[in-house]
């Protein structure tokens, strides 16, 4: 009696150990949930803001329309206040030299609006790399971070997946601790058979 006493109990032993590990598995999946949700919520701000400049940054690579562009400048009031700046510097120098009707005058007003114009182009370009890069620098921010939860997400899943390992083999031989017992009971009895025990 003894003898099954002890079969009952190993069966019984091998389910609480088996209960223990599908325990422990089941922390193990919760607290790498737990960390993932952590990491996530950290990056979270900085995912969004990088995605939120993306819009922008393709804005920014449009090229400027020249044509448009001068046009609107020509018509402003910046323009018209750094022409006559230039227009009236230049006359003074050609009044003071001697030269206030001569054809070296005319031409270099005539240039005036020419390379304010240009002048006016490099600014924009200028103004329009400062901004992409700008805005590249925050997408970056963005994609870091995007690249951190991915990392995070791998860790989790490579995490679950071997705690479930872990609990689904606890489980298998939970349930096979009784057939192995039995069967060594039953080998056992064979044994004593054989051998005129019985």
């Amino acid at each position: 009696m003894s003898f099954v006493g002890d079969i009952v109990g190993g069966i019984l032993g091998t389910d609480d150990a088996a209960d223990a590990q599908i325990n422990a598995a089941n922390q193990q999946q919760q607290l790498a949930q737990d960390i993932y949700e952590q990491q996530k919520e950290l990056l979270d701000p900085f995912v969004q803001f990088g995605t939120g400049l993306i819009g922008q940054l393709g804005q920014a690579m449009n090229p400027i329309d020249r044509e448009a562009t001068l046009a609107q400048y020509y018509q402003s009031p910046e323009y018209q206040m750094q022409s006559q700046q230039a227009r009236g510097q230049q006359l003074a120098a050609s009044e003071a030299t001697g030269g206030l009707g001569s054809t070296t005058t005319g031409n270099a007003l005539s240039s005036i609006a020419p390379q304010l114009g240009q002048n006016y182009l490099s600014q924009q370009y200028a103004q329009q790399m400062d901004q992409f890069n700008k805005l590249m620098g925050g997408v970056n921010l963005g994609l870091g971070a995007a690249g951190g939860q991915t990392s995070a997400m791998g860790q989790m899943g490579s995490n679950v997946s071997n705690a479930i390992g872990q609990a689904g083999a606890a489980q298998a031989g939970s349930a096979m601790a009784p057939g192995q017992l039995l069967g060594q009971l039953g080998g056992m009895a064979l044994g004593g058979f054989m051998g005129g025990g019985f």
